[in-house]
């Protein structure tokens, strides 16, 4: 489950967070997150994956970024920053980017980011084939199924 709308219990999520990022407070770490989010988009921006959309706020370039707090049921809740695009043939890219995780280690984190873009791709584009296949099938035995029978 990923949080975005600011209330109470995140602000004390952040505060825990804080005290697991060697004892920096709160607003330096969204502070730290905005920035980290912004060199990722202008990374992304640089080498033009991410194209003009409607869909997405364009904060950096054509990128939209958000600070969430990322809480799954077998960890505990964390920072994160969630990072939304569009990319050529109509996909919408939505990366959430586990804020400790990145800090381990950023250089290895932004280059796995970008080797599952292009498997991502792939997958969606042979989804949307097999869909457009079995679309025009099932078109194609309703109108000439009927006809015929």
């Amino acid at each position: 489950m990923i949080h975005t709308t600011p209330n109470g219990s995140q602000q004390q999520r952040a505060r825990t967070a804080a005290l697991r990022l060697a004892g920096l407070q709160s607003r330096d770490i969204e502070k730290f997150a905005r920035d980290a989010a912004m060199g990722i988009a202008q990374e992304l921006m640089k080498y033009g994956i991410p194209i003009p959309s409607k869909r997405f706020r364009p904060d950096v370039g054509h990128v939209q970024i958000d600070m969430i707090i990322i809480e799954e049921k077998v960890t505990t809740p964390e920072p994160g920053m969630r990072l939304q695009f569009e990319v050529k043939g109509s996909m919408g890219v939505t990366f959430n980017v586990k804020l400790l995780e990145f800090l381990d280690d950023p250089a290895g984190y932004i280059t796995d980011l970008f080797k599952q873009l292009g498997p991502m791709r792939r997958n969606v584009q042979r989804m949307r084939t097999h869909k457009r296949a079995a679309d025009a099938a099932i078109y194609k035995a309703i109108t000439q199924g009927a006809a015929n029978g």
